[in-house]
């Protein structure tokens, strides 16, 4: 392997209201401001208005789509792979070049790193405990520095294959840490260390360091620490999280969080034809084609699941290609009569540019694989139901947007936000849920409206926090509250106000659903971070949040309360806000801390720890655990 990929994997290996239109359904939402401060970390932020590519296929795009992957009612995860229209989707093949996994480095049973990228045969070697790692930095630039495969002799202490000394002069790729770029440097101008990786006195890889003082600190850090193949859970797009215990006998850690693959390993990954565990293979390269309307067409389809449940699908819009997989139909994914999901995921607006908006559509494909809107018959405008029954998880990189808060247009939602030297991303998991579309705003007001169509859809929405422009958010939040609901014909972001210390946002819907009977019903989750509660309310014991909380649902028409559920809970880090149940058409919603709240005293989690003093062992449990004079901590 090149000196330069070595280095790389080194360096890589740690870690106002405003009303507008949105998305294929004419969604008119009204964005409420959070807050007027903006986060010092501000910049200008500029999302493309086109719709994003997928990442496999521009590698060095700061903007695109990272992966789907869609979870049955069964619990079987399936990451798709994006097919441009007019192509079918590739078998998932082993590539014929390296194969890339993630390694964890662990230091007394915690992770302390975990991304070290490596191809399956340094990872054998990392993982290996009879290796040896020496510092060669003091043969560097000698003849007796051995090459990669060298054999070493304990006799004569020597290596049967050296380095030429010409080798040193080659020009090579050489980060600058200032530039934050390769340059081309002679080979010894850009390293002044040697690490060599040997088993049974073979020298299996080197990492070549800037400085001797960079190569020592690293052989010890190694020798300091065992290493952890991650290949089987980055198949599930995971990876530890840093400081979380590591179970070395059941091969577990105590938490987890959403994997992301290094722009130079994606790069690498298209070039060379490398494998990346964690990632589908055979992603083509995206051409653009004409956005042509084809909601007239009469095209005769052929959906995949044709004698499925004979679901009636009509072609809409065409599309410019699917995530989707050779196995669709046999991996029972078919049931609605689509065949894969187009994300549409680019910025809101032209006057929302620091604005997110991703809409999950259902597609179908012609006889020619030509990819368009899976519509429903004689409205084809409006895309056919999305299968309830499917979680579809979707992770995308934003560049260096920071978002602040985030609607899903879901149910089941989870999200996690990250933020990497390359770019941040932002992962969210849910499962589609009915939403009633109005054919005009009118319909979204008073008792008497009524919905063009009802469709279950999947849809994300998320603002920035820190654009120096239109910046939302409070500063210090995590970037990870977000709420959801049913309502978007007006859905307002939560409004605070910080003198009552109260959120309050409305939803919207027609009255009643495309029958003129039925009366639809709504439902608005949210989730707040138990830091940022603390940081809005001082809420400093989450486990407060029920006796603290307060929830308020007025009707627009009388300000009377109706009918409604609620609850709050408390649960992985989580304030969780669920009020369902109530009739549309406008209601507002209030959260906000009841008057007089005193915070109750947070009970300390206890730990255990041992200590040993020769033969003598004394386990010690206390909220802040010590070993006594004399003992040492085991």
């Amino acid at each position: 392997m090149a000196a330069n990929l070595l280095v790389a994997t080194y360096l890589y290996g740690g870690n106002v209201k405003r009303k507008l239109i949105a998305g294929i359904s004419s969604l008119a939402l009204i964005m409420g401001a959070l807050s007027a401060a903006t986060p010092a970390h501000a910049a200008v932020i500029k999302l493309p208005l086109a719709d994003w590519p997928a990442c496999a296929a521009v590698p060095t795009s700061l903007y695109c789509i990272d992966s789907v992957v869609v979870t049955n009612a069964s619990g079987a995860r399936t990451t798709l792979q994006y097919v441009i229209s007019g192509q079918a989707p590739k078998a998932e093949t082993v590539g014929t070049g390296e194969v890339f996994a993630p390694l964890a480095r662990v230091q007394n049973n915690k992770v302390k790193d975990n991304a070290w990228w490596m191809p399956a045969s340094q990872r054998e070697v990392m993982v290996n405990p009879a290796k040896q790692v020496l510092d060669l930095t003091s043969l560097f630039g000698t003849v007796n520095h051995p090459e990669q495969g060298a054999k070493y002799d304990p006799k004569t202490k020597t290596y049967d294959i050296n380095k030429s000394l010409e080798s040193y002069s080659y020009p090579t790729d050489c980060w600058d840490q200032a530039t934050s770029t390769n340059v081309k440097k002679p080979f010894n101008e850009c390293f002044k260390g040697s690490v060599a990786f040997v088993v049974d006195n073979e020298v299996k890889f080197f990492w070549f360091m800037p400085t001797a003082k960079d190569a020592a600190d690293q052989v010890a850090r190694i020798k300091a620490s065992t290493f952890v193949d991650l290949s089987k859970l980055a198949e599930s797009q995971e990876r530890p999280k840093i400081e979380s215990t590591y179970d070395a006998a059941a091969g577990t850690f105590s938490a987890t969080e959403p994997m992301f693959i290094p722009m130079w390993l994606a790069r690498g990954a298209q070039e060379n034809g490398w494998t990346i565990v964690g990632q589908p293979t055979g992603v083509p390269i995206v051409k653009t084609e004409p956005d042509v309307d084809t909601s007239t067409a009469t095209t005769e389809l052929a959906p995949a699941n044709a004698d499925a449940i004979g679901a009636s699908v009509e072609a809409g819009k065409a599309l410019l290609g699917r995530w989707t997989h050779a196995n669709w139909a046999g991996l029972g994914l078919n049931a609605l009569g689509y065949d894969g999901l187009y994300v549409k995921s680019a910025a809101l607006g032209e006057y929302q540019r620091s604005w997110l908006m991703a809409d999950v559509l259902p597609v179908v494909v012609d006889k020619d694989n030509k990819v368009a809107l899976a519509g429903q018959p004689g409205n084809n405008k409006y895309a056919i139901n999305l299968d309830a029954d499917l979680t579809v998880s979707l992770k995308l990189r934003i560049g260096e947007m920071i978002p602040g808060v985030t609607f899903a247009i879901a149910t089941g939602v989870t999200m996690k936000t990250q933020r990497t030297q390359d770019f941040n991303t932002v992962t969210l998991s849910g499962s589609p849920v009915t939403v009633p579309l109005a054919a005009k705003t009118a319909e979204c007001k008073g008792e008497d409206g009524v919905a063009k169509a009802n469709v279950r859809q999947l849809q994300l929405i998320s603002l920035s926090q820190n654009d120096d422009q239109s910046g939302f958010g409070v500063e210090g939040t995590s970037g990870n509250m977000f709420v959801g609901s049913n309502g978007v014909c007006e859905l307002s972001t939560p409004v605070w106000n910080e003198e009552d210390k109260i959120f309050s946002w409305r939803v919207a819907a027609p009255h009643f659903a495309p029958d003129g009977v039925t009366v639809n019903r709504g439902f608005y989750k949210a989730v707040i971070p138990t830091s940022d509660a603390k940081l809005l309310w001082g809420l400093t014991n989450p486990n407060d949040a029920a006796s603290a909380l307060e929830i308020s649902l007025e009707t627009e028409e009388s300000g009377a309360t109706k009918a409604f559920t609620k609850a709050i809970s408390v649960k992985n880090g989580n304030i969780i806000i669920d009020i369902a149940g109530f009739e549309y058409s406008r209601p507002k919603l209030k959260i906000g801390i009841k008057a007089g709240y005193k915070p109750s005293k947070a009970t300390a989690k206890k730990s255990t720890i041992s200590c040993v003093q020769g033969k003598s062992l004394k386990k010690i449990t206390s909220t802040n655990p010590v070993c006594p004079s004399g003992y040492k901590k085991k």
